[in-house]
């Protein structure tokens, strides 16, 4: 296995480059190098990170419980639109006012196009329909903020691992 012969090959040639190296470098220069990783402000920017996104979820549950009428499911109005269009279907006209189907009565078809037009028409539905979807953006750019602070928290934790890596290496070796 080639694990195996790693070590063998090692002693072999003596020791391991990274090891000489480390073991060159004065203590001043390891001390200057590892001011150099600022890890104190990493870990400072660690808390502010979490708050940050915990407020960016407090928010977006905030909103929606706030706005729950409106709120859409994928292809659908929300419950506010759907109420106010089931009081609409209601006094829809049974017959044709004029024209030359006048006293006739309204198929479902017609009764459901004379509904579509209620949506332009009826202002009270125009304005649920036209807040559904400021509440839809509003949604899409929490998600996005979500996003956003965990990635930057995710990442404040990885470079954190990485510069805790870098003091391993080197605080490895002598002087």
């Amino acid at each position: 296995m080639v694990t195996d012969s790693l070590p063998r090959m090692a002693s072999s040639l003596g020791e391991w480059p990274r090891a000489s190296f480390i073991r060159k470098m004065k203590t001043e220069q390891k001390l200057a190098v590892l001011k150099s990783l600022n890890t104190k402000a990493l870990v400072e920017s660690l808390p502010k990170l979490e708050e940050e996104f915990d407020r960016t979820l407090r928010d977006d549950a905030s909103f929606r419980n706030l706005n729950y009428g409106y709120l859409a499911s994928t292809g659908s109005d929300c419950a506010e639109v759907k109420r106010i269009m089931a009081e609409l279907i209601i006094q829809a006209p049974e017959t044709w006012a004029d024209g030359e189907k006048a006293g006739k009565r309204l198929t479902a078809p017609e009764k459901e196009a004379w509904l579509i037009k209620q949506r332009e028409g009826n202002r009270g539905l125009a304005n649920a329909i036209k807040r559904q979807i400021d509440v839809s953006f509003i949604l899409d750019n929490n998600r996005i903020a979500i996003e956003m602070a965990k990635k930057r928290l995710e990442s404040a934790k990885v470079v954190l691992g990485l510069k805790t890596a870098q003091i391993k290496f080197l605080s490895e070796g002598g002087d």
